[in-house]
C-alpha cells in the first residue's frame, strides 16, 4: 500500500442494524487504497480532551476552553493528514481498506426529509467495487471531495 495520503473525507456514517444506529469513519485515501477508519466515542473524548487541555495551558478560560473543544472535535479527522497510512489502517480493528482499483463507481446522491417543518438534507454515497457496494450517508455534500480523489468514478 502507497503510504500518500492524497484525501480525506470525515463523517462518513455506515448503517448498522436495520438503518437504526450507525457507525462513522473518516475516509482516508492513498494513492492506492481506500480506507475507512472508525471514529469511536472514546478517540473523540481524547480529542476535546486535548484540545481543552491546550487551550487551558495557553491561558484561556472557560468559553475558550469550550471553543477549542468544539473546534477540536470538527477538525477530527485532520489527524489523518499527519498520519501514515498504515497507522490510520492499524488503528483500529473496525477499520477496513478497499483498492482503489477495485472501485467502478462512486455515486452521489442528495437526499432531503422533513419533520416538524424543519428540512433535513444528507448525501448518501455510494461506492461500488468488486466485492459488491458499500453504502455510507454524511450531512456534507462531499462530492468535490470525492472527485479530487477519485475523478470520473463519481458520479
Amino acid at each position: 500500500m502507497e503510504d500518500e495520503i492524497i484525501g480525506i473525507v470525515p463523517n462518513m456514517k455506515k448503517s448498522k442494524m436495520l438503518g437504526l444506529s450507525y457507525d462513522s469513519f473518516t475516509l482516508v485515501a492513498t494513492p492506492d487504497t481506500t480506507i475507512f477508519a472508525k471514529i469511536t466515542s472514546d478517540m473523540l473524548k481524547q480529542v476535546v480532551k486535548e484540545s481543552r487541555d491546550q487551550a487551558k495551558a495557553e491561558g484561556k478560560g472557560f468559553f475558550g476552553q469550550w471553543g477549542a473543544q468544539i473546534k477540536g472535535s470538527a477538525r477530527y479527522a485532520e489527524r489523518y493528514a499527519r498520519m501514515s497510512a498504515q497507522a490510520a489502517l492499524a488503528e483500529s480493528p473496525a477499520n477496513f481498506a478497499i483498492p482503489n482499483s477495485s472501485i467502478s463507481s462512486i455515486k452521489v446522491k442528495k437526499k432531503s426529509s422533513s419533520d416538524d417543518d424543519q428540512i433535513q438534507i444528507t448525501w448518501q454515497v455510494t461506492i461500488q467495487h468488486n466485492s459488491g457496494k458499500l453504502n455510507l450517508k454524511t450531512d456534507f455534500d462531499p462530492k468535490g471531495h470525492l472527485q479530487a480523489i477519485y475523478g470520473s468514478r463519481v458520479k
